[in-house]
């Protein structure tokens, strides 16, 4: 088992290094494209923004709290697709053209070696985004974190990635049994949208669904809700659900492997 992670790890390490070798072939269009990203994603903030300033904007949410929740999610959102954000187009890839089949003779697990191809360097533009947001924010509501606190955002923060690799293997698992479905990212993306909004403006059965059965709250709520020192003991139940989601991710990946017939014959 450490074998093989160490594997993984070296040959995500490779995907990584031959990603910024891509995208530095043409180092003008990779810069004029993160200046684009960066200003896109303030798009979001200032639709929030003009939320707050016409109408009576989020309960419990001050304008500061909820730029600073718009960071935190645009943090996120360029974690996530720096990770992992090729893997849905090159795992439709390789099963369309067939090419599936090779990870199948590899040394490694095909999920691990589809996780990770996930590299993807321009997701960076929401992560400087998302910095830039927070610091502004916090700057101006003057928060204080304790040890604590760092131990949650650690949890919440891995909690949230796992949560993610959870709903990407699940993906991957229908998509190596349908083949073709165009329509799979687009149901998930709906889904996972929830969490986009604060969990607490929700009625009590969604936010109970999620921080504990999809916990999305880990993506935004609660690293918001740690860094305004108001966090709940539900933290530690949404990461462990996101645990329990791997778990099943993986069952249900391994047994939707063992039913593949090579490019969906």
């Amino acid at each position: 088992m450490a074998a093989t992670f160490s594997g993984l790890m070296r040959l995500y390490v490779w995907h990584m290094k031959l990603s910024v070798s891509r995208a530095m072939i043409y180092r003008f269009d990779f810069i004029t494209g993160l200046f684009i990203s960066v200003f896109v994603s303030g798009l979001g903030p200032f639709v929030q923004y003009l939320f707050f300033t016409q109408t009576r904007g989020y309960p419990g949410w001050t304008l500061n709290e909820i730029l600073l929740f718009q960071g935190v999610l645009l943090l996120w959102f360029g974690i996530r697709d720096t990770l992992f954000g090729n893997i849905r187009n090159s795992v439709m890839d390789m099963v369309w053209k067939g090419d599936f089949d090779r990870l199948l003779l590899k040394p490694y697990p095909p999920i691990g070696v589809l996780l990770c191809s996930g590299f993807q360097l321009s997701g960076i533009g929401s992560l400087i985004a998302g910095l830039l947001f927070m610091g502004y924010s916090l700057s101006r509501l003057h928060t204080h974190l304790i040890v604590v606190s760092y131990l949650q955002l650690i949890v919440a923060v891995l909690g949230g990635v796992i949560l993610f690799m959870a709903i990407t293997i699940l993906y991957c698992a229908v998509v190596i049994m349908l083949v073709q479905m165009n329509r799979i990212g687009e149901m998930l993306d709906r889904i996972t949208d929830f969490g986009n909004y604060p969990t607490n403006i929700f009625p009590l059965f969604l936010k109970t669904v999620m921080v504990t059965v999809l916990p999305f709250a880990l993506w935004g709520f609660y690293p918001a809700q740690i860094l305004l020192g108001r966090a709940d003991g539900m933290l530690w139940s949404a990461a462990g659900f996101s645990v329990v989601l791997f778990g099943i991710s993986i069952a249900v990946w391994n047994r939707c492997l063992r039913n593949y017939t090579s490019a969906g014959g």
